[in-house]
């Protein structure tokens, strides 16, 4: 059994592959450990074909997916970051025509929308107030009785850095020495939208036109150009395929054991 990527592996090495989470082996067991969390609520997502790019993503979807990655596959495969965004820009299938939540949100220093989380999110990090923006990673989520339905926990691999870009619109790089985004004097790289008032808590994601937007305060909002853009990184092919082997073993052993038990009761029915 293979599973697809939408792109294939990278031909350089020491690059990432890139590619759209599918409903597959690995795509179905994601989403039944998200629909059991969350059964019942808005987070929930069902009603995908096989091997269907998985869709309708937002920022509680996104980070509960991204736990979930990293946990099924030992941190193998996760969900892309801002700095991928920048980075990989051309090797995301369909870009320009999808948007995709990042694995990561931007906090400004001033209250405002979804003040609450942003609250929640510097006491995560151990912050009161802070005077340049922020972009927070590997957060997690849980169920709360709120207007969202969720709020953030703090995971093992939870960060934070300084971004400054954030303050105002314009263009971004990668910086490959320092791994981090920075303003680009010459306006190459890719364009980010911010919050002019810096205010509040947003979702940091890539927008159709191939923009990051770093803006937008309605978490929960999704339609069906959201994809969930993954990377496994460079050199996990080959554990990558293993782990895919394993799924398709445990799937077949457990069809087996239906069917085996399956005629036992079919035998039973016939002794009476």
């Amino acid at each position: 059994m293979k599973y697809e990527i939408t792109k294939g592996n990278p031909i350089i090495e020491n690059v990432p592959t890139i590619g759209h989470l599918i409903y597959d082996d690995l795509g179905n067991e994601v989403m039944d450990k998200l629909n059991e969390e969350f059964k019942g609520t808005d987070i929930e997502l069902k009603g995908f074909r096989n091997n269907q790019s998985i869709s309708f993503s937002n920022v509680p979807r996104i980070l509960k997916i991204n736990n979930i990655l990293r946990d099924i596959t030992n941190n193998e495969i996760k969900v892309f970051s801002p700095e991928d965004a920048v980075r990989y820009l051309n090797k995301i299938p369909e870009v320009g025509k999808i948007y995709a939540d990042t694995d990561s949100i931007a906090i400004y220093p001033n209250q405002g929308s979804n003040e609450n989380l942003r609250k929640k999110v510097l006491n995560l990090i151990g912050k009161q107030k802070i005077k340049i923006p922020l972009i927070v990673s590997g957060l997690d989520i849980e169920k709360a009785d709120n207007e969202y339905g969720f709020t953030f926990k703090e995971t093992d691999y939870m960060k934070f850095t300084e971004a400054p870009f954030l303050t105002k619109n314009g263009s971004i790089i990668y910086n490959s020495k320092e791994n981090k985004l920075e303003a680009s004097l010459n306006e190459e790289g890719i364009k980010v939208w911010t919050r002019n008032d810096q205010e509040g808590l947003a979702s940091l994601y890539l927008g159709i036109g191939s923009d990051l937007y770093a803006y937008y305060g309605s978490l929960c909002y999704s339609d069906g150009f959201g994809r969930v853009v993954i990377k496994s990184a460079p050199g996990n092919e080959k554990n990558f395929q293993e782990y895919l082997q394993k799924l398709d073993q445990e799937k077949q052993d457990q069809i087996a054991e239906i069917e085996c038990n399956y005629k036992k009761a079919l035998k039973l029915l016939k002794q009476q």
